[in-house]
């Protein structure tokens, strides 16, 4: 057989609303927001560079059925940039791009195929001889509860044989049951690479023949997202052996630091360690606006400061003025500090004693691994979950009118602002808190 190559890409999400930090500078905003698509001009970019045959796009190339005028502009310029090169582009819709909206906003080069709601086959071609078969099937409608992977056939004819599919493979919870399927339902089929989608992390399933494969998404939509994220480079050789490289296309990257304060004895030498980070981040993901969350945890003289109130603030300002933009075109921004450190007491003795500290403290370690996190049907019910410790369905009830009140959703900008509740960084405050004005002096270590 011949060699070939191809970029398989997924979860592009033109028009998505990338979640930045609440006041960053517009500038750095505004790279927020065309985001995904500079990622997937970068996809085009490296795919004209590397001569590949095609561009295989696994589903939810758009963010929503309703398209964004802007995102489509984009899309067009660069699919036209895609067939100027005779590269092929081969899209299969997903749950937030079901068929419909593509076609009829844009119109699409010779070079691009909308695979429709059945099953079907296109030949990869290069000097007219047929090098791969590209199977794929899109999604009617935003919801499909049926496994798409059966419709697939068995044992198919040609010299490479490529499958397209958005769906949760495994069937897992966290990520919806869209078109679920088993992993054995793609490894018995005779297929030699499944183009995956759906999953936003980069996945192989199944690494030798044949090879099932999640990219994950090109640019990361929200923090919880973090570390680099692209698309995957699928080298073919005459022998039919499957090689992945992959393509690290994200404009915004989302990184998560740790640094003990055990060692650090002033606000001086914290900022230097700060400084070592940023150093850090921008030698690992140049030309790029990189986020970074912060965490700060152990013992030592600078705890007291640290959980003083209004001081984190303060500090996560004066880095933000320092780094955030020394770089126009490599910035790094501190979204910011969690505080996660804790006084120079023996806090598992005092937690033993039996008295009113003990009792809070007691009580801290058994909301420790607790998440206040209920379903929207769920807020202000006058009982708590089955897996509540007895104090969680208080603290429940007693924040729920908080994080359901429109003003703060529409300031926060999060359809679930339950998600952005850091509630282990305020047990652990509180809990040092309690320390700090309740400990006897004599316990101190």
């Amino acid at each position: 057989m011949a060699s070939l190559s191809f970029i398989h890409c997924a979860d592009v999400h033109l028009g998505a609303p990338v979640r930045g930090p609440a006041r960053m500078p517009r500038g750095l905003r505004d790279r927020l927001r065309d985001a995904p698509s500079e990622a997937f001009a970068r996809i085009v970019g490296e795919a004209i560079h590397r001569e590949v045959d095609a561009v295989i796009v696994a589903g939810d190339l758009f963010d929503a059925e309703d398209r964004n005028l802007r995102a489509h502009v984009r899309l067009s310029r660069e699919l036209t940039r895609l067939d100027e090169a005779g590269i092929d582009c081969l899209v299969a819709c997903g749950n937030h791009d079901p068929l419909g909206g593509l076609s009829s906003g844009v119109t699409l080069p010779d070079s691009v195929h909308l695979f429709g709601p059945r099953v079907e086959v296109v030949p990869l071609r290069r000097d007219g001889v047929e090098i791969a078969r590209v199977h794929g099937v899109s999604y009617e409608q935003s919801t499909v509860r049926r496994n798409l992977a059966q419709d697939f056939p068995r044992r198919p004819d040609g010299p490479f044989n490529i499958a397209v599919l958005h769906a949760n493979v495994g069937d897992r919870e966290q990520h919806g049951r869209y078109a679920p399927c088993r992993l054995r339902d793609l490894t018995e089929t005779g297929f030699d690479y499944w183009a995956l989608g759906h999953m936003h992390t980069r996945e192989t399933l199944h690494s030798s023949r044949p090879v099932v494969h999640y990219p994950g998404n090109p640019q990361a939509l929200h923090t919880r997202e973090p570390g680099p994220r692209g698309a995957t480079l699928v080298t073919v050789t005459e022998s039919g052996s499957v090689e992945l490289e992959p393509l690290w296309t994200d404009v915004v990257r989302w990184h998560r630091y740790r640094t003990s304060i055990d060692e650090i004895e002033t606000i001086e030498d914290l900022a230097a360690e700060f400084g070592n980070i940023v150093g850090d981040v921008r030698l690992a993901a140049p030309n790029r606006l990189n986020i970074v969350r912060w965490t700060l945890y152990g013992s030592g003289p600078l705890h007291p400061l640290l959980n003083a109130p209004g001081k984190e603030a303060d500090l996560r300002g004066a880095l933000r003025t320092e780094h955030g933009v020394r770089e126009q075109g490599n910035p790094v921004w501190l979204e910011r500090i969690d505080v996660a450190t804790h006084p120079t007491h023996d806090v598992d003795r005092l937690r033993r004693q039996p008295d009113y500290l003990g009792d809070m403290l007691g009580l801290a370690a058994e909301l420790g691994e607790w998440r206040p996190t209920p379903l929207r049907q769920e807020v202000g019910a006058a009982q708590g979950s089955e897996q509540d410790p007895p104090a969680g369905g208080a603290i429940r009830l007693q924040l729920a009118q908080l994080l359901e009140e429109p003003r703060l959703v529409r300031a926060l900008g999060h359809e679930n602002v339950w998600d952005t509740l850091r509630f282990e960084e305020l047990l652990h405050r509180a809990e040092a808190r309690a320390v700090e004005c309740l400990a006897p002096a004599e316990v101190d270590v």
